[in-house]
């Protein structure tokens, strides 16, 4: 995930303004509690999950984020290492490559020059012919190393690319309405340049694919490790008037709980943070394409070398999965109404 980026910072009030601060900002969460209460269950890590191989999805996070893939930095052998895998998985999967080709490379303009970086992109088409598309996406770059420090990015993002190929791979055998495509991306932590790359294409003259032709885009980056109250964060809502059916028939896939937008960083709670722009999600927003973000708030392993697999919730991870898998599937008349 790119560092988020700060709207607002509130400096330290006078006492009289700061009791009135606090005391709204208590008023909010309980009737945030409130609004929250008709759920009326506990969340926890009681998954009913139903398809998902855990075991596949921890290998995929431990090769991903491993000393070998040296933190998976735009550019370096270690980015190149992980495109190999992504696209050997995507293969076996049985997924065809987007325009011949799994590998895509874009230039982008960085620190007063230019560089190169690659997208992985593998199709499914769909059963019978369509020209309607969903996507999902997972950046699967990272900070590489910086002096002895290697950065594993085990939840940013090896977490959300494992999770990408495993809704792949269940998606080959299935019935499909629309053609499904999968993107892995590169160069998101420096600026968003490859979901850029890959917007832009759709909007050149006679491009092969339109940006009005998907329905939908899902962003899958940071889902493996659940804060304190097992939630995943769902972003995106206010693009769908049916976002509440939406977000019933998702938590009923597999009994995960859901938020609705991300809360305040760790230890910064009078800071808000632009999530719209944070991820892969917000060049597609820009082309005007609808779309949803899975995530989880920023942890203290976030951009540290201690974002280790072996922090991984695997259970969770599975279960935000077979979630992602069932808003890729959802009734078009929820998207479009």
């Amino acid at each position: 995930m790119k560092t988020p980026h700060p709207l607002v910072d509130i400096r330290r009030p006078r006492p009289a303004l700061f009791v009135a601060l606090l005391s709204l900002g208590l008023l909010s969460l309980i009737l945030q509690g409130c609004a929250e209460s008709p759920n009326d269950r506990r969340c926890g890590d009681d998954y009913q999950l139903a398809w998902s191989n855990q075991a596949r999805l921890l290998a995929h996070v431990e090769t991903l984020s491993s000393d070998q893939f040296t933190g998976r930095k735009t550019g370096t052998d270690g980015a190149a290492l992980a495109r190999d895998y992504i696209m050997s998985q995507m293969r076996q999967a049985g997924l065809t490559a987007w325009q011949g080709h799994f590998n895509h490379d874009f230039e982008y303009d960085y620190q007063f020059g230019t560089r190169l970086g690659t997208n992985v992109i593998g199709i499914l088409p769909a059963s019978h012919p369509s020209d309607r598309w969903r996507v999902v996406a997972a950046h699967y770059d990272h900070l590489g190393k910086q002096g002895h420090k290697l950065y594993h990015g085990a939840d940013d993002n090896a977490s959300g690319v494992a999770a990408l190929l495993e809704i792949a791979a269940h998606s080959v055998s299935r019935a499909r309405d629309t053609n499904l495509m999968f993107i892995a991306t590169d160069a998101e932590e420096p600026g968003l340049y490859g979901s850029k790359a890959f917007v832009d294409g759709l909007l050149t003259p006679g491009a092969p694919l339109k940006a009005s032709q998907i329905e939908l885009m899902i962003n899958l980056d940071m889902i493996g490790r659940p804060a304190r109250n097992a939630r995943i964060y769902l972003e995106g809502r206010r693009g769908f008037s049916q976002f509440q059916q939406i977000k019933a028939q998702l938590e009923q896939t597999v009994d995960l709980c859901i938020r609705a937008n991300h809360p305040p960083e760790a230890g910064k709670t009078l800071q808000r943070v632009d999530w719209l722009r944070a991820s892969d999600h917000y060049p597609f927003h820009q082309a005007g394409i609808p779309w949803l973000y899975f995530g989880v708030p920023p942890h203290k392993d976030y951009h540290q070398p201690s974002d280790e697999a072996s922090k991984i919730d695997v259970n969770f991870l599975a279960a935000v999965t077979e979630t992602a898998y069932k808003l890729l599937i959802i009734d078009t008349y929820l998207l479009n109404n």
